[in-house]
């Protein structure tokens, strides 16, 4: 007899990018489309387009190269924009309100809430 799992899996790569994305648009009064396409040189568009691949990935638990597929970037780009926000979350005001994006990021795309689902050397 199978047995049921504890936790739901993480949400599909493309839901989770998307409920990422406009969580970081809303967060930072940025449109939904400045953080989905491709690399300018606008230094809000890219913090904010980190913010979103953090979610993705930290929040939602998806797999790094899922999220950069979501997002059109190399691997390699969503790894430093996780280490970014990381670094950022040492200052207190900021590390509640990614928790509370995280938060909000996992009840939106139906992911367990409360621990995170994925980790950031994923």
């Amino acid at each position: 007899m199978p047995v049921a799992a504890s936790r739901s899996a993480p949400p599909s790569g493309a839901l989770a990018c998307l409920v990422a994305t406009r969580l970081a648009a809303e967060a930072t009064g940025l449109p939904m489309d400045s953080l989905l396409h491709p690399p300018g040189r606008d230094r809000r568009c890219a913090s904010a387009r980190a913010l979103a691949m953090y979610l993705a990935h930290v929040g939602l638990g998806l797999p790094m190269t899922q999220v950069a597929s979501g997002f059109g970037r190399h691997r390699s780009t969503v790894a430093y924009a996780c280490r970014q926000i990381e670094e950022r979350r040492e200052v207190a005001g900021w590390d509640r309100r990614v928790a509370a994006l995280e938060e909000s990021a996992r009840v939106q795309a139906g992911a367990p809430t409360g621990e995170p689902t994925g980790g950031a050397h994923g």
